[in-house]
């Protein structure tokens, strides 16, 4: 609550100032970066989608809890929408808002990268290569996870894109946020690892008619909704994994043969530990501060793709306002309730369910395919 509340009532500045610097196209080509780049922010729903997202939900979260009434910062409302629009222009391949206005597709990067990748993978067929791909793949997550203190910022799936017979998701996880004062314990690691991977798209489509497979689909968060849960694996063809040591304008993309996989799970599991044992000990209110930054960190993006960065901060894009801790105060006690309140509000349509069809959160209605 406390970071929603702070990238409300403070990024605002931060979206006018980049517009004077680089202008409405260059707020819209912010994501083009996403378009031929991976292990990168700016291809990550959450980071794109979500990073204005999170000052609507501190709006609501101020709100529900009584700080703020309905018309305050109606400004700020306005630029946020502003911007977050003209983001978006630049953003999904086939120019939709949103996942759900495209069947649960999120296409970002362009096909001829993607058949480049495609060229690159390696297949599964030996079942201990597997396996050892399946430890690195949940390990990578994970990682992902515990530097971002547990929230979908340190990763994100897009596709699933075509090429030929096979289905393909390129899954990134930033596991090493250089930004973050607690890199020091991740050690080692590159900035992010991304995973290439390769589906039977013959077998999901028998599995489809069948009903089988149920439900294969991403939602806006980044995340791949399997129906049965295990069907990923299933599935799973081929296999190519890359790391990159910073996020973009700087740094690039490497692939890691699967035969050299051992030591990057070993660094993995280190690192996961340290993290682990570092969580452990933080005081609770430390906690909430550095998981504050995590979220205020969603819009390092927009300023990483024109190379501002080092600018914004020494503008005090990290700085706290007074007002986002009087309200973290006079709010703590009740912040349950008012994220549920919150949350309930929102109106947001579910993922896709057998059987069910979004027609566009445009007209809001739903189908049933017979």
């Amino acid at each position: 609550m406390l970071s929603f509340q702070t990238t409300f009532l403070q990024h605002p500045w931060l979206y006018l100032w980049l517009g004077e610097k680089v202008g409405m196209e260059g707020i819209r080509a912010i994501c083009s970066s996403g378009h031929r780049e991976f292990g990168i922010k700016t291809i990550t729903p959450c980071n794109i989608q979500w990073g204005c997202g999170i000052a609507l939900f501190g709006r609501l979260f101020l709100i529900d809890s009584g700080l703020i009434g309905p018309n305050d910062y109606i400004d700020n409302l306005r630029i946020i929408y502003s911007f977050w629009r003209t983001l978006f222009e630049g953003y999904m391949r086939q120019g939709k808002p949103a996942v759900m206005d495209s069947g649960y597709v999120l296409q970002v990067l362009d096909q001829d990268v993607i058949e480049g990748l495609v060229k690159d993978v390696e297949p599964l067929d030996d079942p201990e290569l597997r396996a050892k791909v399946g430890q690195f793949n949940s390990l990578a997550q994970l990682m992902g996870f515990l530097d971002h203190y547990d929230c979908r910022l340190g990763l994100g799936d897009t596709g699933p894109y075509e090429v030929g017979d096979k289905l393909i998701l390129v899954r990134d996880c930033f596991v090493n946020e250089k930004a973050f004062p607690w890199t020091f314990v991740v050690g080692d690691l590159p900035f992010s690892y991304s995973l290439v991977l390769t589906y039977d798209k013959k077998k999901m489509m028998r599995d489809r008619k069948s009903g089988k497979l149920k439900m294969f689909s991403i939602y806006n968060t980044g995340t791949l909704f399997c129906d049965p849960p295990d069907y990923e694996d299933q599935a799973l063809l081929d296999v190519a994994i890359y790391m990159r040591d910073e996020d973009f304008p700087n740094g690039k993309s490497t692939r890691i043969p699967l035969s050299e996989l051992d030591i990057h799970i070993q660094k993995l599991e280190g690192a996961v530990e340290r993290m682990y044992r570092y969580l452990a000990m933080k005081p609770k209110f430390d906690k909430i501060l550095e998981g504050n930054w995590v979220y205020v960190a969603a819009s390092l993006p927009y300023v990483r793709a024109h190379d501002l960065e080092a600018e914004a901060i020494s503008m005090g894009f990290w700085d706290m306002d007074l007002r986002s801790m009087e309200y973290l105060l006079k709010g703590y006690a009740k912040a349950g309730e008012v994220q549920r309140a919150a949350t309930a509000g929102l109106g947001a349509p579910p993922p896709q369910l057998p059987g069910f069809r979004c027609r566009g959160t445009k007209l809001g209605r739903y189908e049933i395919n017979r």
